[in-house]
């Protein structure tokens, strides 16, 4: 691969050129099987234009090399940006900044900052000694850098080691001041919590800043609640009404959970969410069609 011909924008460049984006994640594969799967989706879900990509960065940090090989790979195959997860998680400030030269050397230019989830088999985040302690550490960290676009991670609902959700988004105020360009939310699935986020950080910031709403698509109820109560997100009740009384009907079950998700979408979009962020979980089928109905109703440019 040839680093040098690899032409990608920078966040910062794109949220300021385009009003709305349309963006998916992926996560590196444990097995050569997912790395096909994964290739497959990529090469499915490429033809519907994103802005950029995401790429996450397991827990503990297990998965970082993984993760800048597929950002590389999907920016010198597709073109398209690419953007890296970097966490706080075990790592000194500086091994972050030996981890910024490999991506900076490898063409990558945006970073989505987290701090991280505890490694496996621990509950509690505990900071490295030398490292990060949160998020907004490595927000300056990266910004003094001064060779990346960087994004954070909002949570509508608070994060999960959050008092309150107003502690929590007196964090993400802190995190765009630092030079942040954008955030991308945890997910969620009814639209109250988005809309009530961005009118106080509007209120705190005095300007309206760039959250992209992430997406799950909901395609199986034992998985959405599955993931539900890992992230801490609420279920609606009128979710609930709508998806519960189908039993073990897959079909009627996906069926109902790719309306209510397009109908999520499509309120979102309304009210202005500037673009959405769709967790693929690397497979493209539930995002294709998320994203062809909505541009088939006109809500998605």
């Amino acid at each position: 691969m040839d680093v040098a011909s690899i032409v990608t924008m920078r966040l910062d460049a794109l949220v300021a050129a385009k009003s709305r984006t349309l963006s998916f994640e992926f996560f590196p594969p444990k097995s050569d099987r997912g790395w096909h799967t994964l290739e497959d989706t990529i090469d499915q879900l490429v033809p519907l234009g994103p802005d950029f990509v995401s790429v996450t960065y397991g827990a503990g940090g297990g998965t970082r090399a993984k993760t800048r090989e597929i950002v590389e790979h999907i920016q010198a195959k597709t073109g398209i940006s690419a953007m890296a997860h970097l966490t706080c998680v075990n790592a000194t400030k500086a091994e972050l900044r030996a981890l910024l030269d490999e991506y900076a050397g490898a063409g990558i230019t945006n970073l989505l900052a987290l701090r991280g989830d505890p490694p496996k088999g621990e509950t509690r985040f505990t900071p490295t000694d030398g490292g990060c302690a949160h998020a907004s550490d490595l927000i300056d960290l990266i910004r003094a850098d001064g060779r990346f676009a960087i994004a954070c991670a909002a949570f509508p609902e608070k994060h999960p080691d959050a008092p309150d959700r107003l502690s929590d988004w007196g964090h993400l105020v802190e995190k765009f001041s630092k030079g942040a360009s954008a955030a991308i939310t945890q997910c969620f699935f009814e639209a109250t919590p988005y809309r009530e986020l961005v009118t106080w950080l509007e209120g705190r910031l005095g300007r309206r800043p760039r959250v992209i709403p992430g997406i799950l698509p909901i395609t199986n109820w034992k998985s959405l609640t599955r993931f539900a109560a890992i992230c801490q997100a609420t279920i609606p009740d009128g979710l609930r009404s709508a998806i519960e009384p189908l039993g073990d009907d897959a079909v009627a079950v996906r069926k109902a959970g790719l309306r209510w998700t397009i109908a999520l979408c499509r309120q979102l979009l309304a009210d202005g969410a500037p673009g959405l962020h769709i967790y693929c979980l690397n497979h493209s089928t539930a995002a294709a069609e998320v994203v062809t109905a909505l541009r088939t109703l006109g809500e998605l440019d």
